[in-house]
């Protein structure tokens, strides 16, 4: 089985909690997006969240708390999310790094309403369902 990773990163904006998501415009059929991807040999899944965040993103962010994982067509997925101690801008363009990273590649982050009405992509929108429940406080999770 092929192990994943989701990372949801939230933050408190002016009118609730908001939800970090990119989007690729060279390709717009893979719609908006929460970051992740492939848990590597010798990684931990909450080690790969963190690497796919930094890659994608260029944000180095810890603090992640898991949150359900699920099983889909032979991957594993594991959902994590965090929110960040820091400041970050309302919107910016990354383009990613590491092995994966395509030559002009080009990811643009925005903040959505965590429980909004922008649908992710493919299973991420039942994933962000169960996180924004998390993260609302109406059910327990665990820190690492």
């Amino acid at each position: 089985m092929i192990e994943k990773v989701y990372g949801f990163v939230i933050r408190e904006g002016e009118e609730g909690l908001e939800l970090l998501v990119y989007e690729c415009p060279s390709m717009p059929e893979v719609g908006i997006q929460v970051p992740g991807g492939a848990v590597q040999i010798h990684e931990t899944p909450v080690q790969a969240v963190a690497r796919e965040l930094l890659e994608g993103s260029g944000l180095p962010l810890g603090g992640w708390q898991v949150a359900p994982s699920f099983e889909v067509e032979g991957e594993y997925w594991h959902c994590f999310f965090t929110t960040p101690e820091v400041v970050l801008p309302d919107a910016w363009r990354c383009e990613p790094i590491g092995q994966e990273a395509v030559k002009g590649l080009r990811f643009e982050y925005r903040w959505i309403p965590l429980a909004g009405e922008d649908e992710l992509i493919g299973d991420q929108e039942g994933a962000r369902r169960t996180v924004a429940s998390l993260a609302s406080g109406s059910q327990q999770f665990t820190n690492l």
